[in-house]
């Protein structure tokens, strides 16, 4: 969304990185650099295929994310639309990330299973990682692939 031309409330200057918990998980970025205000919707979808997947915004979408900057946001109820893209990320069925040798190959191991959240843990993640590489040693159970084997 486009905040009204002159009015920098929307800014990255003035206005943080924010999330709502109501209802639904939305989020948004203030706007930079002449982009636009970031409003997001973190709810979870159907399973995606990256390869040949849309990622088109629907109408319904739009619908919902419009009506919601004019509650949340309201001089921002009008503003034009700069663009709109779907976000799609990977997650693993219980949400924890993955720290484990690889089944098949004892000297590789695996991280993931944590998408943008990866991203922000990975100073963490990369600590726990060289702590187990290096001192040989073996991740909780948490982190293990088994968790995933069917019973």
């Amino acid at each position: 969304m486009v905040p009204p031309a002159g009015d920098d409330r929307f800014s990255d200057a003035h206005l943080p990185v924010w999330a709502d918990h109501r209802e639904r998980f939305r989020y948004g970025i203030p706007g930079s650099d002449r982009r636009g205000f970031k409003v997001a919707d973190d709810t979870r979808g159907a399973p995606f295929d990256p390869t040949d997947g849309e990622r088109v915004i629907t109408p319904e979408t739009l619908k919902d994310i419009r009506e919601y900057v004019g509650f949340r946001f309201p001089a921002l109820k009008d503003a034009p639309l700069l663009e709109a893209h779907v976000c799609q990320y990977e997650l693993t069925p219980d949400s924890h990330f993955i720290l484990d040798r690889h089944p098949a190959m004892e000297n590789v191991w695996l991280v993931g299973g944590g998408s943008g959240h990866g991203f922000k843990h990975g100073p963490a993640l990369g600590e726990m990682m060289a702590e187990l590489v290096l001192n040989e040693g073996e991740p909780d159970a948490v982190w293990r692939l088994a968790r995933f084997k069917k019973q």
